[in-house]
Formats: C-alpha cells, sequence, structure tokens
C-alpha cells in the first residue's frame, strides 16, 4: 500500500515501524494503554471477537474490493484487521493509541498509523474503502463524523462498520467504554443519510446475544445482583471480560456455536435478522457526487 496517496505529514519510525505524526503530536484514544493491552491478551482466545471478524470478512467479501486499499479506522489492537490483512486485503490500521499500534505490528499488521481520522493529514476524495468497527458510538456528532468520513473517500468509496444495537440493552459497560448511544437499524440509516452516504445494507447480527445482555448486564445490574462497571475493581473488571469473552467448554459452548452456525448461514444467504446486539452496515459515497 502507497500511503502516500492518503496521509501526509506522517513518517514511518525505523525504532518501531509505526507512522506517526512528523511533529511529534500526541494523539488520545478512546481507550488506555492498560484496557488494550487487556484486550490484546484476550482477543485470540476470544469468541466474540472471532465471531465479529468472521461477520465482517463475510460482508467484506460481498461488498468490499481487494484490489482497493481499506483504512481499519479505530481498529484498535488490530484483530480484524489480520483477519482482512489474512483474507487479502490491503487494509491499513489508523489508530489513535500507541500501545494499541504496538501491539498490531507484534500481531504482524503491515501498515500502521498511529493518528486519528479528524486530523488534517488524510487527503479528501482519496480513501477507497474505510472499516468503521464499534467506534461511532463514541461520537458525540456521529453524523458529522461520517460526513468527514464521506469527504474522505474517494468517488464510489466504501464504509463497512459496525455499531451496538438498540437502547434497551444499554448497562454500565457502555457508559463505562464512553458510548453516546447505541442504534437501531431506522436510526444508523437515517444517521447515514444526513451525513450523504447511500446505505447499501443495513442489518442485525448478533441475535442470540440480545436475551444474555437484557439478564445479565441491564436487569442484574438494576436488581443490585452484579455490580456497575465503574464499581469494579481491577481484578474483577478482568475476571467479568474473560468470562464474557473466552471460549468455554461444555454446553453453553455448544449451544452458543450452533447459534452462531445458523446466523452466519442466514446471513450469507441474505437474511435479515430481525434483532440483535450488533448492527452491520454498508455505506456507499455516490460517484456522481462530490464529498461537499
Amino acid at each position: 500500500m502507497d500511503l502516500k496517496k492518503y496521509i501526509h505529514g506522517f513518517q514511518r519510525q525505523d525504532q518501531d515501524g509505526i507512522w506517526q505524526d512528523t511533529q511529534g503530536k500526541e494523539v488520545s484514544g478512546m481507550f488506555s494503554n492498560q484496557l488494550q493491552d487487556r484486550l490484546f491478551a484476550l482477543e485470540d482466545q476470544s469468541w466474540w471477537f472471532r465471531y465479529r471478524a468472521g461477520v465482517i470478512c463475510m460482508f467484506a467479501a460481498k461488498y468490499l474490493r481487494k484490489d482497493r486499499d481499506i483504512f481499519d479506522v479505530g481498529g484498535g489492537n488490530g484483530y480484524t484487521t489480520m483477519c482482512m490483512q489474512k483474507k487479502g486485503y490491503a487494509v491499513a490500521l489508523l489508530e489513535p493509541s500507541y500501545g494499541a499500534c504496538i501491539n498490531a505490528v507484534n500481531r504482524g499488521i503491515r501498515t500502521v498509523v498511529c493518528g486519528t481520522l479528524d486530523q488534517e493529514h488524510v487527503t479528501d476524495d482519496s480513501v477507497p474503502q474505510f472499516l468503521l468497527l464499534d467506534v461511532l458510538e463514541h461520537m458525540q456528532d456521529d453524523a458529522a463524523f461520517l460526513k468527514l468520513m464521506g469527504k474522505k473517500l474517494s468517488s464510489g468509496g466504501r464504509i463497512l462498520l459496525t455499531v451496538p444495537a438498540f437502547e434497551a440493552l444499554w448497562s454500565s459497560e457502555d457508559t463505562a467504554a464512553g458510548h453516546y448511544r447505541r442504534y437501531t437499524v431506522r436510526q444508523l440509516k437515517e444517521t447515514a443519510q444526513h451525513a450523504g452516504l447511500h446505505v447499501c445494507y443495513a442489518g442485525y447480527f448478533f441475535g442470540f446475544l440480545v436475551i444474555p445482555i437484557l439478564l445479565v448486564r441491564v436487569w442484574m445490574e438494576k436488581a443490585g445482583f452484579r455490580k456497575p462497571q465503574g464499581e469494579r475493581t481491577e481484578d474483577e473488571k478482568k475476571r467479568v471480560q474473560e468470562k464474557q469473552f473466552l471460549e468455554k467448554k461444555g454446553l453453553v459452548q455448544t449451544g452458543r456455536k450452533l447459534m452462531e452456525s445458523v446466523e452466519r448461514r442466514n446471513l450469507k444467504r441474505g437474511k435479515k435478522i430481525k434483532f440483535g446486539s450488533s448492527i452491520v452496515c454498508v455505506l456507499e459515497k455516490d460517484s456522481d457526487k462530490s464529498s461537499g
């Protein structure tokens, strides 16, 4: 990938292989390096990250092109970036957390840029494709951010994104993560349209997680049977993350894998899932319109 077609004011640092601002400006990420490191230790063993990456790769095969470059905006430690790279996509990680960038390099991501899209370093009308995975909910003005992405997209360029679904599933996990909202498909479509982007696809996935999230995260917290995320110690946070993300042997794992298989097969066949804890969406910049 020739990064100079898309960014300026960055250079590759010999000591770590990461592209950084030549002026040495500090970039703040959504998550601390400590949290990124904790996630990095879990991701390769996580059924959640594995399944989400599988869904992303499935939609990428349908809506994205391998002969056009991709920027994974806010891609953290690069788990899904690596999955896409292994599938043959030319994908660069654009991530503000330096600790996450180091983790991505160690993971084997070939192109890592420590920065954010809202900096003036990304050339307008240049980037063919974006990934935006569970990032938009962190933006206070989500329509403005999508409009900015549209400005950076080349003509006919696409964005493949995911967001958390349904305000009814809101818990202290969302508050601690810095989320501003959870979405319905209709709300996400309206936000994209206000940003001047065409919606190619929008639908739910992780349908089998709705009831567990309602029971464990929402109702148990409200009933006082589960500590809110902000009241947990670091050890408690680590244990909760491991319980949520790591593979478990037994009937629970068998049942979940069966539900994963059914949902993945339905999505592959083009069948819309009626509800889920997440939304996957594909947006396009119309080729006959300017970025505005």
